[in-house]
């Protein structure tokens, strides 16, 4: 019998590091703003059983429709958050990502080292947006979609009507149901074009399977409580949402989005240098995500879900072909005849499980520090809120944007002006705000229309400037925020 060697487990020990430290990668302190409507969302539908298909947080959209297409999602969020609060939340942020990448890891090709550093890599191109939100389990699902279309061809009883209840629910958790629908077309047409050129392609079956589920998939998405109005919701969002950052173009000056970079110009590299030819498939779907991603930055994860797979199978052949062989050779050339003694299998697995243990320690009190709620609380105007509460000045309040979302969760008594949920109030609100907080007179015309009495705002909004003239009286200040009211 031969004799077992420690090599298998040096390679499960680089991608459970490499995990561990996607773990930690994606450990955020949860302050996202739009998570707090998205919990209050999930609060409202847990404790009174019924989904929330109209709008009770705001006065300016008061009773109006709204496509709840992550009310699922919104859901399980909450039950977390009140199962553990922010320690639970931010970790299942992190555990969903070890999951994305070890479903993408099964696709991925190479020396271990290798694999884990570009793993390492994805994970630090998607962190900015990689935060407490139902698109989280979008990510979740385009890998599974992106895993299983890879194996396709290997899998000959593929169960292609999988794609429908796969589809239905993915539609009741988000909006992001489109990815998947993208990824499929994608896929499509790369196999009319690896047919057309004579490439390596899905047999004729196959491809006829998979247009016809993908086409059931489409329709599978109306099985929500929204019906045909989800349909709609990608193109509505994208008409009212450029203005907001997170479906802004990256801003490379900024050094957390420059891995997308680094991402890209690896792949280059590796097609450069290897003779094997990109499947067209793969092509395809990494033009689709690049562009996507250079349009909106929010799409900068799925761009590195759909990336990676694929570029450590075209760097496992630049491996393969160029380092590989000058590797053996120069090993070859300072070898000696005498074997390499290796340490013995069971301390190899100790010294594995020592220092895996070391990092998942390092990586619970990452979290926990992260977590703590003084460190949410830097980031919000805690203080404003509280004052707030204590005092209970009357009227209708006008809000900061981005913390729209934190006072639905947390000043429930004064519904708010505007919030982050962008497809609900459309262009006109979002504009009437942008317009009163650069002020003038326009913007106290609009501050009456509402009749608005209460203003809760950061001090470097232009309008904060001018409000005594119009009569407002400071009521609060700190560093953070200002209150003013009439």
């Amino acid at each position: 019998m031969p004799e077992k060697t420690s090599a298998p487990a040096f390679n499960r020990l680089i991608t459970t590091i490499a995990l561990l430290l996607t773990f930690i990668l994606l450990t955020r302190t949860p302050i996202d703003a739009d998570m707090w409507w998205h919990l209050r969302s999930g609060e409202e539908i847990v404790t009174q059983g019924q989904i929330l298909l109209k709008d009770i947080f705001s006065y300016t959209r008061f009773g109006a429709d709204r496509v709840n297409a992550y009310w699922m999602a919104a859901s399980f969020l909450y039950l977390i958050f009140d199962f553990g609060s922010y320690f639970a939340l931010a970790g299942f942020v992190a555990l969903i990502g070890v999951a994305t990448f070890s479903i993408i890891a099964r696709q991925m090709r190479g020396p271990a080292f290798m694999r884990a550093s570009l793993i390492i890599l994805a994970a630090i191109t998607a962190a900015p947006i990689w935060s407490p939100r139902p698109q989280l389990f979008s990510f979740f699902f385009l890998a599974i979609l992106d895993y299983w279309l890879s194996v396709l061809k290997k899998d000959e009883k593929a169960r292609f009507w999988l794609l429908v209840p796969f589809f239905a629910l993915w539609a009741n958790l988000h909006g992001g149901y489109i990815w998947g629908i993208l990824l499929l077309i994608a896929h499509l047409i790369g196999e009319v074009f690896n047919k057309w050129l004579g490439r390596e392609c899905l047999p004729a079956k196959t491809r006829k399977n998979l247009s016809l589920y993908t086409i059931f998939a489409l329709f599978a998405v109306l099985i929500n409580p929204n019906g045909i109005e989800l349909w709609l919701l990608p193109f509505r969002t994208l008409g009212v949402s450029p203005g907001i950052q997170e479906w802004l173009s990256p801003d490379f000056h900024q050094i957390s989005f420059q891995p997308m970079l680094w991402m890209l110009f690896l792949f280059i590299f590796a097609l450069a240098n290897t003779a094997k030819k990109l499947n067209f498939r793969d092509l395809f779907k990494v033009m689709g995500f690049t562009y996507m991603t250079f349009i909106s930055q929010r799409n900068i994860a799925p761009y590195a879900i759909i990336l990676l797979p694929v570029l450590s199978r075209q760097f496992s052949f630049f491996w393969d072909e160029e380092i590989a062989p000058r590797v053996f050779q120069l090993g070859a050339r300072f070898s000696t005849n005498s074997q390499p003694k290796q340490l013995p299998l069971k301390l190899t697995h100790l010294i594995n499980g020592f220092l895996v243990s070391l990092i998942v320690i390092a990586a619970l009190g990452n979290l926990y520090i992260l977590t703590r709620p003084t460190t949410v609380d830097e980031n919000y105007p805690v203080h404003a809120v509280e004052w707030i509460k204590e005092n209970q000045p009357e009227g209708a309040l006008f809000n900061s944007y981005n913390w729209g979302g934190y006072l639905i969760w947390n000043l429930r008594e004064y519904p708010v002006f505007i919030d982050g949920r962008a497809d609900l109030y459309g262009e006109e609100l979002i504009g009437q705000w942008k317009q009163v907080a650069i002020g003038g007179e326009v913007a106290q015309q609009i501050l009456n229309e509402w009749d608005v009495h209460l203003i809760l705002l950061e001090p470097s909004w232009a309008v904060v400037d001018e409000l005594s003239q119009y009569g407002w009286e400071l009521l609060y200040e700190d560093e953070m925020s200002v209150v003013y009211g009439r």
